[in-house]
């Protein structure tokens, strides 16, 4: 810019007719083409303007519609695709919600079957407690290991000890160190 304004002031300088050097009688010529060459070489778009044009990009103008009509359905496909994942989220939560409550369901479900398993093994405590010994050890020893340690583990130390009297030894060993290992809820009597 600064270029252009000295080239313009320069042509009006060398333009102007009392300005010149002239010797008399010789009529005033104008430099006039002289001038018209150097706003010429500093016209906008010449490489001389401080590099304020090298960062910008030629842009055809034939393809500006067409970018951005290709914009556009890009656009709309990002829309599309952005509907598509809510609705898909929206989906998942609600499944996710059903699933929570299953399991909430399940849960209850077991807390109740403990319940009435824990009520079982007492009742088995309270029937095998009013047995004879020698009766409760041979039902006993008939009896899936793992009840039969749960209503052993239900019974005081000293029906316990005198059913397991008369249970096989081996079998008696076994139980004793499966007491040992249970971690069971205390039971009241």
């Amino acid at each position: 810019m600064i270029m252009v304004l000295a080239v313009i002031k320069l042509g009006l300088i060398f333009a102007l007719p009392g300005q010149q050097s002239q010797t008399e009688g010789e009529p005033v010529t104008q430099k006039a083409p002289v001038m018209e060459t150097r706003l010429a070489m500093a016209a906008p778009g010449d490489n001389n303007n401080d590099g304020d044009d090298e960062d910008v990009e030629e842009v055809d103008e034939e393809d500006i519609p067409g970018e951005v009509q290709r914009l556009r359905e890009r656009e709309a496909e990002l829309d599309r695709r952005e509907r598509n994942l809510r609705d898909l989220e929206e989906e998942l939560d609600a499944k996710l919600e059903e699933l929570r409550g299953l399991q909430a369901e399940v849960d209850e479900m077991l807390k109740e079957a403990d319940v009435v398993r824990d009520e079982k093994i007492a009742h088995l405590v309270d029937v095998y407690s009013n047995m004879e010994p020698p009766q409760a050890a041979q039902v006993l020893e008939t009896l899936n290991e793992d009840i039969a340690v749960k209503v052993l583990a239900g019974m005081r130390g000293r029906e316990a000890g005198d059913i397991l009297t008369n249970v096989n030894p081996q079998k008696a060993a076994r139980l004793s160190e499966m007491l040992t290992d249970l971690q069971l809820p205390f039971i009241e009597q």
